[in-house]
């Protein structure tokens, strides 16, 4: 059975649970001292049930905010507070950084090879416990494969099974063979990370021999450089290209972005766009049409064309710089050099902020980048190098990676809809 979401009442429902309570009670005392001789008002005793079944919460809650109350200061301006504000978020189990993306979908594509069979999420669960720790449940780790790429799909004999995507199992492989292309021509890679730790925003570089000199940028999340991810600015972005990443990397580099840099250097025409301006995006894509097509036939080849022609400003802007741009294929962190030397940093980090009382944490980030060695990062390389030849090989074999969920139900005590996964 589902669980039902509790209800959480925030400050202004609080208050409001409260006077519900005081306006009942006060309809019950008055009615007690007014009562006539023989009459039953036992019905209106309850105030607790009575304001639960008001205010549609439970008497429990009911119960806690007439407690809440009790404790409140004595002034005017004392006010309930929301019980989950202020909260410390938990940690959730699902997160996916590089390491974690190659061991799961490494052994679930071994699983086939080295067992030829369809592997259980339950099987995967025993196997992620020992390899990376996975302490979570089957819900867990449903959200977590589909955060790589893994989606639902009926079988012919309607069983259920998870598989990758053809769109993620295609951009791997247009990545693959792009970087090897690029290897042969002996163009240096350098592979870009942003991530943070806390509130400090940390945007690196490297190649295989190392950080790129002057090529770091550390800052407080949320002061006047920048904020994190989404809202990056993209002239402060362009900043840190001109003046500390591109005069520092080598001639004909490959720059390896993530995909957080996705302002488009031209957007394709809507379904709002007039037919004039439809027919002017077909022709400058050399992509053929009637002129007699009507607006909505016009928009249909677009929807279907569009996908090919997307570019970035920030790509555009690399390229007039002499470089090449290569974007990692979406749901691949580990296909990063950089995500493994950022888990050694964060590692690093961690260490030295438990044992000290105080810290400057953007210091210690600076401490840590000089303290990472060549063979540190020699080996980070050759992790990624063996991590693509060994996705290169499953593409020759003729099996399509699925987990069958359908034989999980009897053997794990965890259901799709519990919420213990998260406790």
């Amino acid at each position: 059975m589902q669980n039902k979401k509790r209800k959480v009442a925030q400050s202004e429902g609080r208050e409001m649970i409260a006077s519900v309570y005081h306006f009942l009670k006060a309809e019950y005392d008055f009615t007690v001292s007014y009562q006539e001789p023989n009459s039953d008002v036992s019905n209106l005793r309850n105030i607790t049930r009575r304001t639960a079944q008001a205010t549609g919460v439970s008497e429990r809650t009911v119960q806690r905010v007439m407690r809440e109350e009790k404790d409140m200061p004595r002034t005017p301006y004392a006010r309930f507070k929301s019980p989950l504000k202020g909260r410390r978020k938990r940690d959730k189990k699902s997160n996916v950084d590089g390491y974690t993306a190659e061991v799961i979908r490494s052994t679930i594509q071994k699983f086939y090879i080295e067992h030829n069979q369809t592997p259980t999420l339950r099987k995967l669960k025993q196997i992620f416990q020992d390899k990376i720790g996975f302490n979570g449940g089957k819900y867990t780790l449903r959200s977590l494969l589909m955060k790589l790429g893994y989606h639902w799909r009926k079988t012919d004999n309607n069983r259920k099974v998870m598989v990758e995507r053809y769109d993620v199992q295609a951009g791997r492989l247009k990545y693959l063979k792009q970087i090897a292309l690029y290897r042969s021509q002996g163009r240096p890679i350098v592979y870009t990370h942003e991530s943070y730790v806390k509130t400090t925003h940390v945007r690196s570089a490297g190649t295989e021999h190392g950080f790129i000199d002057n090529g770091s940028l550390v800052y407080e999340a949320n002061s006047a450089t920048g904020i994190y991810y989404s809202k990056i600015n993209f002239d402060n972005y362009v900043k840190w290209l001109d003046e500390q990443l591109l005069p520092n990397v080598p001639a004909r580099s490959v720059i390896v972005l993530d995909a957080y840099h996705k302002i488009r250097a031209e957007k394709p025409p809507t379904s709002a766009s007039n037919r004039f301006d439809m027919q002017r995006w077909l022709t400058a894509k050399q992509i053929p049409f009637d002129s007699d097509m009507r607006k909505v036939e016009l928009y249909d080849i677009i929807k279907k064309q569009k996908r090919n022609f997307v570019t970035y400003k920030i790509d555009d802007y690399i390229k007039s710089k002499g470089f090449e741009v290569l974007r990692l294929p979406p749901h691949h962190p580990e296909l990063n050099a950089m995500e493994r030397i950022w888990g050694i940093l964060k590692r690093y980090v961690a260490a030295r902020t438990d044992k000290q009382k105080t810290v400057n944490t953007e210091e210690l980030i600076l401490e840590s980048i000089e303290n990472i060695s060549s063979e540190t990062w020699s080996n980070s390389f050759q992790s990624v190098l063996n991590t693509e030849a060994e996705y290169m090989t499953y593409y020759d074999t003729e099996f399509e990676f699925t987990l069958d969920l359908q034989d999980d139900s009897a053997d794990d005590t965890v259901t799709e809809h519990s919420t213990s996964d998260y406790n």
